[in-house]
């Protein structure tokens, strides 16, 4: 019996962009990272990426790539956001789908996800086909091959849900062990003939069979099917011959193992873990009486190796590259194990309460995202979760009046609505880097409208169409499932999902007829807070969605104040919105500042492109800055209003504000209605000056007062921090200036004050935290390990090292993972050929002391370098008995 381990992580965040920017705002709950992609990637998925394997000792013997020797599927938005934002992690994920098909006989380990992780079960039709058909472009796109699979949000599936995989070209799905009903042998007769280019033991995928003859049923409702093998699941509703069915293969996961993953902490032992996952392999034949490979696969969010479990990647490549081979256990994935073992028995899965369907993390079908079911996250006891039905009965009832609207509008366009839509995604993934390239957008565009459109489009027409798209795309994005998982409607996830329905109220808007938002806010009138704060939904979408909606108006209200205070070029992108500045004037008298101009602003989503005129006042230091910003759309002279304030300025000094609403109008704004970054930019700039002023006074107490803290420090006691805090603020000061004067520079006698400066803090007490000179310290060593890995032997290893030296000294916190991934790639390809050089040569002393330099550095990184040092063993002994290199 040949034993076969499948280990499935379902990566994935829900969508956290802003609706309107499609970028992320910082989100306080996930600091000290900028938001919860950044937080996780930086506990996960880039450790995945690459994985640590220790030895008894705790140093490195190596470093690998989880992925490429573990089922997984990505979420497309989370894709969407590594490819953005860690790009080396984002390649790596792509790397290991290749490196799997080379193993794994032409079969990869990643397979591709729903496309913004709704329940599927609940969508209704239409959606179900476009969540899938989203999800599979996307796929494409990233991996550039067929997916053989797709995951299942929540793994939630009903027999609709299992048609719809298989109308696309599934082959199998992953389920629950609790999702099965009943299992019987069946036994086919005839099958179509195979692809020439298939595995030699592949069976046809989805292929007509005929089932001549079936065995008994017997249920297995309680979650004790034989896990150990793949199931195939017949559609009982195909047309045409009832003896001639469409089918699709099913894994249930080990459900005992895969909790233990979850929750009882099993990757912090990998040999543990291994003798778990032996012990659930056995001699017996599988239920089809034939001896054959036994599988044990575990599936389980991904983010379980590294952020619910830290150091869980280590634990999961101690398993995968040690103890699962020590063991005879083969490593593979669902599609090449499937195509060596076609299943030999039926099932049919639950259909849960009210044909609903089931998932793995609800024990009521799927009435987590239904209604207040019983399952919850945290929160106080009291809490209930009433909410959850008011909130997807709102989002549907929006979800159709927008169907209705898309059809009125769309239907004389274009030949066919929902074909459209499906074929959309190509659009949205046109443009999927931070800032769009506009003509490839441009050029997905109009192959999107000649494929569908009825009959040649106006410029308005086009417009209409794409915020006819737009807002049908947030209406899939408000059914994200993480909504409605947690505890209450005011939390992050349920916010965000609001918002995406809010935008799509936006769009509605724009593209006519009576705004739906009156009655969403009705809808969600119905949904009750826990919070007394927000009462209902629409306290929740008042309170903290409404603060989030990004206009025109408010984008030149950003693009106004930072001219002023922060020098805003007169062409800039703020997101995907670009601005062009055509006109600016600015007068000042004494401590106000009048700023008059005009810019048009086109947004690279919808393409909508309109002209603002804006006038801010500002009375001294921005505590009194107002903004007017209004629409120019040729009904107004904005050249005859802004000479005439220009004109009558100095004597207006005192009433401008009340002048400027009467003369200018338009909406006004301040610096709260800023976007949030670039509101704490300008926030940064104004405090600049005064934060200078506490610095240097800081800097006179420290002075001042060096002599006292010396001395409390000289009888053993602790700064108080009326000094402590000045001092450290000094120090931290004086380095950051010391460092910043030797960039690149790598002589240790450069160093003399910044080391000086350490010593100062460590006798003081002090730890001084300053990321920038750590910054600059971090980016000088990898650029020298880099131009050691181009060029070979050279200075780069002694400045490398000399580098890190001085960062320990100084106490700098460096991204050690960083560099030691650097320095992996150099230990893999590049050091046993400098070694072999001076073995060949036997005097190369130059190349010698580089590769003991860096032998330094890779031991100082934590690295075993026993087997290097072995090798560069008889040199050094016969150097050692030849005179010419005795010291």
């Amino acid at each position: 019996m040949e034993k076969c381990l499948i280990i499935h992580g379902h990566f994935y965040q829900p969508p956290r962009e802003n609706a309107w920017t499609e970028s992320i705002v910082r989100q306080d709950s996930a600091q000290p990272y900028h938001d919860w992609n950044e937080r996780i990637n930086f506990e996960c998925y880039r450790p995945n990426a690459f994985a640590r394997i220790l030895d008894q000792t705790n140093r490195i013997t190596n470093i690998v790539n989880n992925y490429a020797h573990m089922s997984f599927n990505f979420g497309p938005t989370l894709l969407s956001w590594l490819e953005n934002y860690s790009p080396v992690t984002y390649r790596r994920i792509l790397e290991a789908d290749k490196l799997s098909q080379e193993r794994c006989h032409g079969h990869g380990n990643a397979i591709a996800q729903a496309y913004n992780h709704p329940i599927l079960p609940l969508c209704n039709a239409r959606d179900k086909v476009t969540q899938v058909r989203w999800g599979l472009a996307d796929f494409r796109r990233r991996f550039g091959r067929e997916p053989e699979a797709m995951w299942l949000p929540e793994t939630a599936a009903n027999d609709d849900t299992l048609r719809v995989l298989i109308d696309h070209g599934m082959k199998f799905v992953i389920l629950s062990p609790y999702q099965a009903k009943r299992v019987r042998r069946f036994a086919i007769a005839k099958v179509a003939a195979k692809p020439a280019d298939s595995h030699p033991t592949a069976p046809p995928a989805n292929a007509p069979v005929q089932v001549l003859q079936s065995g008994d049923w017997a249920g297995v409702e309680h979650g004790e099917i034989d896990t150990r093998q793949a199931y195939r699941w017949f559609d009982k509703d195909a047309e045409g011959h009832p003896l001639v069915e469409r089918y699709l293969d099913v894994f249930f996961y080990d459900g005992g193992l895969s909790r233990g993953v979850s929750f009882e902490h099993l990757l912090r032992d990998s040999r543990n873990f291994a003798q778990r996952i032996d012990g659930a392999f056995n001699n017996n034949e599988n239920n089809s009486g034939a001896a054959g490979p036994r599988l044990v696969s575990l599936a389980t969010d991904g983010e379980t190796y590294g952020h619910h479990e830290r150091h869980g990647e280590m634990g999961l490549a101690h398993l995968l590259h040690v103890e699962a081979p020590s063991r005879n256990i083969r490593v593979t994935n669902y599609a090449e194990f499937l195509a060596e073992n076609p299943p030999v028995l039926e099932v049919e899965i639950k259909e849960g309460p009210n044909g609903e369907g089931t998932a793995w993390s609800c024990a009521h079908g799927v009435g987590r995202w239904v209604r207040n079911c019983g399952c919850r996250g945290d929160g106080p006891p009291e809490w209930n979760q009433e909410w959850r039905a008011p909130l997807r009965q709102a989002l549907d009832n929006l979800r159709d009046d927008l169907v209705t609207l898309t059809l009125e509008k769309g239907a004389p366009l274009l030949k066919d609505v929902w074909e459209a839509r499906n074929d959309y995604i190509d659009v949205i993934l046109s443009r999927a880097t931070i800032v769009p390239d506009e003509e490839k957008v441009g050029k997905s565009f109009a192959a999107f409208i000649a494929k569908h459109q009825k009959h040649p489009l106006s410029d308005e027409e086009r417009l209409l169409v794409i915020h006819l798209m737009e807002m049908q795309r947030q209406a899939q994005l408000m059914y994200t499932s993480c909504a409605w998982f947690f505890t209450e409607i005011s939390g992050i996830e349920t916010v965000q999902v609001i918002q995406y329905a809010a935008r799509a109220v936006h769009l509605a808007e724009y593209v006519g007829g009576n705004s739906p938002e009156p009655k969403l806010l009705a809808d969600l009138k119905k949904a009750r807070s826990n919070h007394p704060e927000y009462k209902t939904g629409e306290g929740v979408y008042k309170k903290l969605v409404k603060p989030s909606v990004v206009s025109f108006l408010r984008l030149v209200n950003t693009h106004a104040i930072r001219t002023l205070f922060a020098g805003a070029p007169a062409k800039e992108h703020l997101y995907h919105y670009a601005l062009t500045r055509t006109d600016l004037e600015e007068k000042r008298l004494e401590d106000t500042t009048l700023m008059i101009g005009r810019a048009e602003i086109e947004s690279g989503i919808t393409m909508e492109k309109r002209a603002y005129a804006f006038a801010l006042i500002n009375k001294g230091a921005g505590e009194g800055v107002k903004s007017f910003v209004r629409r120019d759309d040729g009904a107004w002279n904005y050249a005859e209003a802004r000479a005439a304030l220009i004109a009558d300025f100095p004597k207006l000094e005192q009433e401008i504000l009340d002048t400027l609403q009467q003369r200018w109008g338009g909406e006004t704004f301040d610096m709260r209605d800023m976007l949030a970054e670039e509101r704490q930019q300008v926030i940064n700039i104004l405090l600049g000056g005064r934060l200078s002023e506490v610095g240097e006074f800081y800097a006179h107490l420290y002075e001042q007062h060096r002599g006292l803290m010396q001395a409390l420090r000289g009888l053993g006691a602790a700064l108080p921090v009326e000094l402590s805090v000045p001092a450290r603020y000094t120090l931290n000061q004086q380095l950051r200036e010391e460092v910043a004067k030797l960039h690149n520079v790598t002589d240790p006698e450069a160093y003399k004050n910044c080391l000086e400066i350490g010593r100062t803090a460590q006798r003081l007490g002090l730890q001084l935290e300053n990321q920038p000179a750590a910054q600059l310290f971090q980016d000088m060593i990898e650029q020298r390990l880099q131009h050691l890995f181009v060029n070979g032997a050279g200075k780069a290893c002694k400045e490398v090292l000399t580098l890190v030296d001085i960062a320990d000294r100084l106490k700098l916190a460096l991204d050690e993972t960083s560099i030691q991934n650097h320095i992996f790639v150099i230990l893999q390809q590049r050091l046993d050929g400098l070694i072999d050089r001076i073995l060949a040569a036997s005097q190369i002393e130059q190349e010698y002391d580089c590769v003991s330099n860096f032998l330094g550095v890779a031991f100082r990184f934590n690295f075993n370098i026993k087997s290097y040092k072995d090798r560069l063993k008889p040199l050094e002994q016969a150097w050692s008995q030849d005179p010419r290199y005795w010291p």
